[in-house]
């Protein structure tokens, strides 16, 4: 089920009940029946069975108040967004902390890169929206924690092959073993991809290790991670227009300046977990290791390129003490980023930019190679944070939550560049401290059911890609000066229960934020975006989910989002007013329905995606329309010989509709529009031998 629970036979008869579901993304581990808050679960069958594993959206589409765009453009990640934050994101995911088997995918500066996932091989999500990511930090719209497969249920030893439209090959082995004491789940694959559109071919291969080790009375957890995508192409965004005339073509600059980028990462992890007389200790280190180069889909200063080294310790101790369970922890972080913006098409030289529109900081001349310097900075960013939770009960029927996190947070740019070229050093630094609070109470009226209510604080800072300084021309280095934090006051009523084989959970929720950071770009600057402080918004919605196990072959699945976001008070760069307007890039009305037959190795899984309308800009003007997504995925299992057979098929947007795969939102140019491929087609076939 889409986080509610999970579908089992009841002892003695056919009739299908719901089993009891704990979480831990929360940060401290409680039975969902007791915790007020709004966590969805993603089990693994429902993550990786039948997938392409493309991108996370894949998986996430299933949960209330989470929007996903940009599947099927790797260079700029997939667009993830929960009750609207995170959907300003030109590419990765900001906003929301990611974790990978409690590795964070999400640097101090708040951006998350998602591409170093082995997406069909996730044994569960856990997906926390709304206030209680105040315990993360730096972070307004939630958490996605993902955790992989680590032996415990072996498949074996083996491999397969998928392949489908659009040149899709995936070539992968598998050899996972449970040896008593000690268990691991190793994955490697190799992925290509043509790609639905002009310039956007896509190349990774991906190892992965995970083993756990029980030694004495602690277990250790190993994580090893590997990717090398040597190439993703970015086809950019198109006008209405060039949708109209040619869904696939690229950008025009996209293939001129061959828009692409090559990423190589290296991530290696350790967790210890023991208990420490009538406590509980949790301790983990971890090293990722990043470079990165990327030409981007215009002219000018758009050759961008860092090496990045983030790397950080955590400690979380847990006990009782009377009525109240307790977790106190400790996050330490750091990112080091050199990084370098070059000139796609020319020579950097001084101009005054109310003269020369041309690109900043370089010259016009096609032929010149890309080999100028118009940025080079190292990028530092330190977050220390700690934090208490607590839950208390209170009686029979009643638990109380509470929870409080400091984060000191600097960031610092060294200028390795500006003395070269006869300006003025654009050396700085930043620091910013933050509290976050949460509370909740949680009501537990009848048997199976529960209320409850939630308030919290949570803040986000800018990145260093959105601390950009405009003034002058985009090329320049240092931070813009203007750019502070947003912070947020959120409250969320919530009714959740189970019933036989019914489980539903309902949320009513309101945001309001102060200081919205929001995208925007500038003439002269290509599709480089820029950000600004945006007042005040107001978020308001309405989440539910219903799950029903209707008989031991059929389940039915069900989400709904119903959102209001809202400028409440803001005036853009050029003094124009959207005060009432709409959030850009978000859908109003968002409905999930799955139907989910099985019976012995067969099974058969239908699903729809609808989305509402949604804008492309700040003023409103440009209106992107609704759109709906139909998609089957079948399979059978065999076993013959000692060996596992599987084998499925798949079929995206079965009613080859006219989608849009993603809205770049307030871009220069009207180019808002990246198209989503009409009927796509897979088949896949795995072979695995016991362990």
């Amino acid at each position: 089920m889409s986080g509610l629970a999970v579908p089992a036979a009841a002892a003695g008869d056919d009739v299908p009940v719901l089993d009891p579901v704990e979480v831990s993304a929360p940060r401290l581990t409680t039975p969902l029946a007791e915790l007020p808050a709004s966590v969805s679960r993603v089990d693994g069958r429902q993550a990786t069975e039948g997938r392409q594993g493309l991108q996370l959206d894949e998986a996430l589409n299933r949960v209330p108040g989470v929007f996903a765009q940009n599947r099927h453009n790797f260079a700029q990640d997939v667009r993830i967004s929960i009750r609207g934050f995170g959907s300003r994101a030109p590419f990765g995911v900001r906003g929301l902390r990611i974790l990978q088997d409690g590795i964070p995918e999400t640097t101090p500066d708040g951006q998350s890169q998602v591409d170093a996932i082995d997406l069909l091989n996730i044994r569960d999500i856990e997906v926390l929206r709304g206030p209680s990511a105040a315990l993360y930090g730096n972070a307004s719209g939630g958490v996605i924690s993902i955790r992989t497969r680590d032996g415990s249920e072996p498949r074996g030893h083996g491999g397969g092959v998928l392949a489908g439209s659009h040149g899709f090959r995936r070539l992968e082995a598998t050899s996972e073993a449970d040896l008593g004491e000690h268990r691991y789940s190793l994955t490697a694959h190799d992925f290509r991809m043509d790609g639905y559109r002009d310039q956007s071919r896509a190349e990774k291969r991906y190892l992965r290790l995970h083993t756990a080790s029980e030694l004495g009375d602690g277990t250790l957890r190993a994580h090893l991670r590997y990717l090398d995508a040597p190439r993703t192409d970015d086809p950019g965004g198109l006008t209405r227009d060039e949708l109209r005339a040619n869904r696939r073509q690229a950008a025009p600059n996209a293939e001129s300046l061959d828009a692409t980028q090559e990423a190589e990462q290296l991530t290696a992890g350790l967790r210890w977990e023991q208990p420490v007389g009538e406590l509980d200790l949790r301790v983990g280190g971890f090293w990722t290791q990043r470079d990165y180069d990327q030409q981007l889909p215009f002219p000018g200063s758009s050759r961008v390129a860092y090496e990045r080294d983030f790397y950080g310790l955590n400690a979380q101790l847990e006990g009782d003490l009377g009525p109240t369970r307790w977790l106190a922890g400790v996050d330490l972080e750091e990112q080091r980023d050199e990084r370098t913006r070059r000139c796609s098409a020319g020579q950097l030289f001084d101009r005054d930019p109310e003269e020369d529109d041309e690109a900043p900081g370089c010259s016009a001349d096609p032929n010149d190679p890309v080999t100028n310097l118009a940025l080079e900075q190292t990028e530092r960013a330190r977050t220390r944070g700690a934090f208490l939770h607590t839950d208390t009960l209170l009686g029979e029927d009643w638990n109380l939550v509470l929870g409080a996190r400091h984060d000191r947070i600097r960031f610092s740019i060294d200028d390795d560049f500006s003395e070269e070229v006869g300006e003025p050093d654009r050396s700085d630094g930043r620091t910013f401290r933050e509290e976050s609070l949460m509370a909740g109470l949680v009501w537990h009226f009848r048997p199976g059911q529960r209320a409850w209510v939630n308030v919290a604080t949570n803040f986000e800072t800018p990145t260093f890609t959105e601390f950009a300084n405009p003034e002058g021309d985009g090329s320049r280095g240092g931070f813009n000066p203007d750019l502070e934090p947003q912070k947020a006051r959120s409250l969320e009523l919530g009714w959740r229960g189970e019933q036989g084989a019914f489980g539903w959970e309902a949320v009513l929720w309101s945001t309001r934020v102060r200081d919205e950071i929001t995208p925007f770009q500038i003439e002269g600057e290509g599709d480089r975006d820029f950000y600004t402080n945006a007042g005040r918004t107001a978020r308001d919605g309405l989440e539910l989910a219903l799950d029903w196990q209707a008989t031991p072959q059929w389940t039915l699945s069900s989400a709904f989002t119903l959102n209001h976001f809202r400028f409440r008070k803001y005036e853009d760069v050029d003094g124009v007013r959207h005060d009432g307007n709409r959030l850009p890039g978000l859908p109003r009305e968002q409905l999930f329905l799955e139907a989910d037959w099985r019976e012995g190795p067969w099974f058969v899984t239908v699903d729809a995606l609808h989305a509402g309308a949604r804008y492309a800009d700040d003023a409103n003007d440009e209106r992107v329309g609704s759109q709906t997504t139909v998609n089957l995925r079948a399979g059978r299992e065999w076993t013959r010989n000692g060996a596992n057979i599987e084998t499925f098929v798949g079929a995206d947007n079965l009613l080859d509709a006219d989608n849009i795969d993603n809205v770049r939102i307030n871009a220069n140019f009207g180019r808002h529009y990246e198209p989503a491929p009409g009927l796509t087609l897979r088949a896949g076939l795995r072979v695995t031998f016991g362990d």
